[in-house]
């Protein structure tokens, strides 16, 4: 069975001005050849929020078909491994006294969204039951002590346990297949008026055909893979240099067939942008591989200033400041660079995980690191300023010696000296990772028009609707895979009931 997510969802509770467009005297616009199939939901993308939709409207007694363009199911998700909720059972049995009122609370604080919209109090009271869910379904978590930059003030990160259990989106995949149509391409809705009654496809030979429907889901994931929407949302990533760090199949495509029915757009400005990793040294530009360690070195911009504490290197809110202040440089010693670990994004390597993770000097043996016997040197092997880096290395370090850092109160455990030479330089690269925007949905996970009419019988989840389909969002949440499981069981639901 489902859990209990939506109970404070009002069903009529929707936005002032919401109202259905009713399609009953409009003629029939449908194709006239036969449909490949005819299903209550249609599901467009078998990441997490296609498998919850197809799960949720399956459990509530609809006929269901998932349609994928890959030929296998899980897109993003496969790689998820953080999980956000607050007031879960893991965090009791770790001590850590956390509410669900509380995460809401502190909600604009760390997402920068709105921490009274409805939406937002229906998920944060909801996430817990999301994990009770996939723990049902055969998965472990384990809680992290610590507490994440971009998490509130709780530890709130549930890490995803291969040892404890199946990762659920192969779990919910399995139970599904049967009911999922792979290498199958959506390319254009299919409209009954302006009601939205199936969907168009092409198989991996091209050939075309329809599907019939009552409702469509759209889960097909953000758009930062495709620079026109990017830059069109977000102007002053123009002049950055391109660099990504999500999923292949993040190109929008949702976003386009939508459209066609009228669907509106909203955050679209608020991209997951961070700070925190280097070139891949095996897939090159604009794959991106993250620095493991990178809280323990000194980062600095181009006037050789130190910049904040480097474990908020973990968050979006540095990426957006690369914006404005970068680019950044990681300062490592000899010794810190015998320990930092260079990782690649998992879906860049599901054919040979074993070459994901790379050591300093197998990094440095595929790619090249500027060096310096000093900081003055390194400086200007960067192209930075030279004795400023000189002067934030000598206050580091005295810092570190004394045990505190009297700029930014790093904790010890992260902050030790950096006198080995050679002084290595990295170049953090600004990666694209998520999409908090996209489709503009309703509390109930229905697509709206800029009037705030629903467009009947067309529903999206996940990343395609930008996680919660309103800006309550703001500019990121990490551990987000939780708000798509979320947001499909809601549309799942929804579009099983129309």
């Amino acid at each position: 069975m489902l859990p209990l997510l939506f109970a404070c969802v009002d069903p009529t509770d929707s936005a002032e001005g919401d109202t259905a467009v009713d399609s009953d005297d409009v003629a029939s616009t449908l194709p006239t050849e036969a449909p490949l199939a005819e299903v209550d939901v249609v599901v467009i993308g078998s990441g997490a929020g296609g498998l919850a939709s197809a799960w949720a409207a399956r459990e509530a007694g609809a006929s269901v078909l998932i349609v994928e363009r890959a030929d296998t199911a899980g897109g993003a998700t496969v790689n998820a491994g953080n999980y956000w909720a607050a007031g879960t059972t893991w965090q009791s049995a770790a001590g850590i006294e956390d509410s669900a009122a509380l995460a809401i609370s502190e909600w604009s604080g760390f997402t920068g969204g709105d921490g009274d919209s409805p939406v937002v109090k229906a998920f944060v009271e909801g996430s817990a039951g999301v994990l009770d869910w996939l723990a049902g379904l055969g998965a472990g978590f384990g809680i992290s002590s610590s507490v994440a930059a971009d998490t509130g003030s709780k530890p709130r990160f549930h890490q995803l346990s291969s040892e404890a259990g199946r990762p659920p989106v192969n779990v919910v995949a399995e139970t599904l297949v049967g009911e999922s149509w792979f290498l199958t391409t959506a390319t254009e809705l299919v409209l009954d008026g302006e009601a939205v009654a199936g969907v168009w496809v092409t198989d991996a030979a091209g050939a075309p055909g329809w599907i019939h429907a009552g409702a469509v889901v759209v889960a097909t994931g953000g758009f930062t893979r495709n620079d026109a929407i990017v830059h069109a949302a977000l102007p002053a990533l123009q002049d950055q240099s391109t660099w990504i760090e999500a999923f292949p199949g993040m190109d929008g495509n949702g976003l386009a067939l939508a459209a066609a029915a009228g669907a509106t757009e909203q955050n679209m400005d608020h991209l997951g942008l961070y700070a925190h990793g280097v070139a891949d040294a095996r897939h090159g530009q604009p794959e991106v591989m993250v620095i493991v360690g990178l809280d323990s070195s000194m980062v600095v911009d181009a006037t050789g200033a130190r910049v904040t504490d480097e474990r908020q290197f973990g968050s979006v809110a540095m990426g957006t400041r690369y914006l404005t202040e970068g680019p950044y440089y990681a300062i490592v010693d000899d010794v810190l660079w015998a320990r930092i670990n260079l990782q690649g994004r998992g879906f860049n390597y599901l054919g040979d995980p074993e070459a994901m993770t790379l050591t300093g000097a197998e990094y440095e043996a595929l790619h090249p690191v500027l060096l310096g016997e000093d900081a003055e040197t390194l400086g200007t092997a960067l192209g930075i300023d030279g004795a400023g880096l000189a002067a934030s290395l000598q206050r580091y370090n005295s810092d570190a010696a004394a045990g505190t850092d009297t700029e930014y109160a790093k904790p010890s455990s992260s902050f030790t000296p950096l006198g080995k030479a050679p002084l290595r330089g990295l170049p953090i690269v600004l990666g694209r990772s998520k999409s908090f925007g996209g489709l503009a949905t309703d509390l109930d996970g229905a697509v709206i028009r800029a009037d705030g009419s629903v467009i009947v019988g067309l529903y999206a989840a996940g990343e395609a609707c930008g996680f919660l389909g309103d800006p309550a969002i703001g500019s990121g949440l990490n551990g987000s895979v939780t708000s798509a499981w979320w947001s499909g069981l809601l549309s799942g639901t929804s579009a099983a009931s129309p």
